[in-house]
């Protein structure tokens, strides 16, 4: 299961004019039951793909004949480690133009096209899709127009090397295209809120949230100046379990609230400017700047929509009776064990190119930035540069602010 979500801020709240640029901030989370390690790469402008020659029937990466040579470096999460035997598969990044990939489940329904008997060079592993998108395209548009000429191509269902996966990509400038494969063909929507979640598809996913036309997020009290319920009245049936449909609907209506704020930031808390000086200095202090504010409310709302922490969704697990000896008689037995769980949260920073990420079991926002990375001269792979999600031994989870302590002063 996963979450996908984007919002929209000022670049420059409280000094800027209504009509000036907005930052755009998207950013999902993966919920999956096991264990899955998983480490960030940094791949070059000048990686050559596909990582692994196309040997059909082999790795699944295998099926890809299209060649190509990124003219985009990008930052992204893939499988890693000793239990991960092929390349890096992405399921999330950014690019150095701004634009992101996000890989969701999708089951029941998924299938890609079929591999060609022939030599067509024009066929992407569906493994290889987002590394595709991420090292070609600046914008949405951009790689809607090159996506017609390829076909994205995967294993029947069933199949050892079959994830049903569906895509989302945005770019700089807040638009997004979702891409589904039912029946063989892609399906295609466009998109400006960025939000996509899991079965069922995404047609039905739009028309489902209209059911939900009545759920505001505008009241007329706080909880400190009203009696009775306070502001939050208007989203009574707003949903609150973890099926896809319920979490579109929440990420839908909830991503909502930080847009209808003033376009220019005018009266926004975090604004820089909330404690005048005197005389007034050239960066006025205040709660956070614009990008604090876009990165950590987007972290928190794609947690809220679907942050699961370990142990929080079980599951019924049947085990096998022992077969020592002789022929088992005892029926099997049933035991509850941990089921799908948030084993990361990314945001993606498409204004200021910087890529965030939150692993389980650490509170610790890392942040890659994107602008610092000389992405010409950065080690191919397979000596890409890389950091590990998942906090290893030794590695901090926390930050010790006991030191930073002050003592009260009289």
């Amino acid at each position: 299961m996963c979450t996908h979500l984007m919002i929209s801020v000022p670049s420059n709240p409280g000094q800027s004019s209504p009509d000036a640029p907005r930052m755009f901030v998207s950013g999902r989370a993966l919920e999956m039951p096991g264990v899955i390690e998983q480490s960030v790469y940094v791949m070059p402008s000048k990686q050559s793909w596909p990582l692994t020659p196309a040997t059909p029937g082999s790795a699944a990466q295998g099926w890809t004949t299209l060649n190509w040579t990124n003219p985009y470096g990008f930052v992204g999460i893939a499988p890693s480690g000793s239990s991960w035997d092929s390349q890096p598969t992405f399921n999330d990044g950014i690019n150095s133009a701004g634009l992101s990939v996000g890989a969701l489940w999708l089951a029941p329904g998924t299938q890609y096209g079929a591999i060609a008997a022939g030599k067509t060079t024009n066929q992407v592993s569906f493994l290889d899709f987002p590394a595709w998108i991420l090292g070609n395209f600046a914008s949405v548009n951009d790689f809607l127009s090159a996506f017609q000429e390829i076909i994205v191509v995967g294993p029947l269902p069933g199949a050892q090397d079959y994830v049903p996966l569906h895509y989302i990509v945005t770019d700089n400038t807040g638009q997004s295209a979702v891409i589904e494969f039912i029946g063989g063909a892609p399906q295609i929507y466009k998109c400006t809120n960025g939000v996509m979640t899991n079965w069922p598809t995404y047609d039905w996913q739009l028309t489902n949230v209209q059911n939900y036309y009545n759920l505001t997020l505008v009241g007329t009290s706080t909880s400190t100046t009203g009696a009775g319920n306070p502001v939050g009245g208007g989203l009574v049936g707003l949903p609150g379990d973890s099926l896809s449909a319920s979490r579109f609907v929440k990420a839908t209506i909830l991503s909502q609230g930080i847009s209808q704020l003033p376009a220019d930031g005018t009266g926004w808390l975090p604004a820089p400017g909330i404690f005048q000086t005197t005389p007034p200095t050239k960066t006025p202090p205040g709660f956070a700047g614009p990008e604090q504010t876009a990165v950590t409310v987007a972290l928190q709302l794609t947690q809220i929509c679907m942050g699961t922490p370990y142990g929080m969704l079980l599951e019924t697990v049947k085990n096998s009776p022992s077969t020592t000896g002789t022929p088992a008689t005892t029926p099997p037995s049933y035991t509850t064990t941990y089921g799908d769980y948030t084993m990361w949260t990314s945001v993606r920073d498409h204004t200021n190119l910087k890529y965030y990420f939150m692993s389980a079991f650490s509170g610790v926002l890392t942040m890659i930035d994107l602008n610092s990375l000389n992405f010409a001269t950065t080690p191919a792979y397979p000596k890409a540069a890389s950091i590990a999600i998942m906090p290893k031994g030794g590695v901090p989870w926390n930050v010790d602010a006991t030191k930073m302590l002050t003592p009260a002063t009289a």
